[in-house]
């Protein structure tokens, strides 16, 4: 058990971490397959592992630390990263995780791990207070969120979001959308945040970067879906997503 004590430290490991204990790769393939047979180990998928409490008999990993261990680049991502702030409305069973490196989508202890493509690295914060979790700070999960509404339960969730958010740093949420270089993410994103977010002031400074920096496009909140057109940010905005301010004192534009 000597080598199940050292490993028990480790909130998951994979073979290597074994054969670096007993030197032995034929050795640890028969520990792991031993433990697992009685219990003291769950595989989580391919090479990847957690011991179990032996006191509770639940597996040591949580969710978050699981995601962060899939590869040596993945991180907990978009409504997944507002979950772990308690940010969330609700609880799903899809774990979002992005990473460089793609891995297929599996399915332990009730969730389903969902990989989704990083388009950079920035932004990714190792947790101190909770050790092995990785996850996007919170101006890169409100971007990622906006840049893919579907994966953070859509508008409705994003607003109830973005109304529990407390402070955000602008320059932060500049550099995100400057990475991405997509003109409409300036327009949603200003335009969220000034109808929606009632943290600490972000100043008139960074609005206006967001308006100039989204262009003149005519562009759809939600693709495809008719509605108002709200002329600062030029986005039509269905209906049931309009602001009561805008519902009193614009007037009814409807495309």
């Amino acid at each position: 058990m000597n080598a199940y004590k050292q490993l028990s430290k480790y909130i998951t490991f994979s073979l290597g971490d074994v054969i670096a204990i007993t030197g032995n790769e034929s050795t640890s393939t028969s520990l792991i397959t031993r433990w697992l047979k009685k219990r003291y180990v769950e595989r989580i998928r391919k090479d990847l592992y957690t011991c179990i409490d032996l006191t509770t008999g639940d597996i040591i990993a949580n969710k978050y630390q699981i995601a962060s261990a899939i590869n040596d680049e993945s991180y907990v991502s978009h409504y997944t990263a507002f979950e772990f702030y308690g940010m969330a409305n609700q609880v799903y069973n899809t774990v979002y995780v992005s990473s460089e490196k793609r891995f297929n989508t599996f399915d332990f202890m009730g969730n389903t791990y969902k990989y989704i493509s990083s388009a950079f690295n920035d932004g990714v914060i190792q947790v101190k207070n909770i050790d092995g979790i990785r996850v996007t700070d919170k101006e890169r999960t409100f971007v990622d969120s906006i840049n893919l509404v579907s994966k953070v339960g859509g508008i409705e969730e994003l607003i109830n979001i973005t109304k529990t958010v407390e402070d955000l740093d602008t320059d932060k949420l500049l550099n995100y959308m400057e990475l991405y270089n997509k003109k409409v993410l300036y327009q949603k994103v200003g335009y969220f945040l000034e109808n929606y977010y009632v943290g600490e002031m972000l100043g008139t400074e960074f609005f206006e970067t967001c308006r100039i920096k989204s262009g003149d496009s005519v562009r759809y909140l939600v693709q495809g879906r008719d509605g108002k057109l709200q002329a600062k940010w030029n986005l039509i905005i269905p209906k049931e997503y309009i602001p009561r301010i805008d519902e009193v004192e614009m007037p009814d534009e409807y495309i």
